[in-house]
């Protein structure tokens, strides 16, 4: 994945930079109901390796892996829907084992308490994408010096 951005700051083998992130409406010249706020424009300042020695307001080209992305995706949208899931059925199968009569409920809380899991499995991911050099974007190529 690539973005457009400006460097706002030199640091060592780091720049800070700021891209503006675009809606999926942002191209659209129409101004619908349905889009809401999603017009709007908002930046994000991120900090970012910077290999290729760049200046402070230099519009540079900031690359992420696609590969990447897409595992940073599975862990933050799909493995807590697939533990719900899993946590409903080990609901009801510890539920039966034990001879509890409220099979749903059982259900309902392993659930919950699957979810509960989930997100402590990402808290321990978005550690492991933060210290790890290939989750973190680089600047690809400068696009226009100031």
């Amino acid at each position: 994945m690539e973005e457009l951005a400006t460097v706002v700051k030199r640091k060592k083998k780091k720049a800070e930079v700021k891209i503006i992130r675009h809606s999926a409406c942002s191209k659209c010249d129409k101004s619908c109901s349905l889009a809401g706020d999603s017009h709007d424009q908002e930046e994000i300042v991120m900090e970012v390796e910077d290999e290729i020695g760049v200046k402070t307001g230099d519009q540079v080209l900031v690359e992420m892996e696609k590969g990447n992305i897409l595992f940073a995706t599975i862990v933050v949208y799909v493995i807590p829907i697939f533990l719900m899931i899993g946590g409903y059925f080990f609901g009801v199968w510890v539920a039966s084992l034990v001879g509890i009569e409220a099979l749903e409920l059982a259900g309902i809380a392993g659930s919950f308490i699957f979810l509960i899991l989930s997100y402590w499995i990402n808290k321990l991911f978005d550690s492991y994408f933060k210290q790890s050099v290939s989750f973190q974007p680089k600047i690809k190529r400068v696009i226009d010096r100031n």
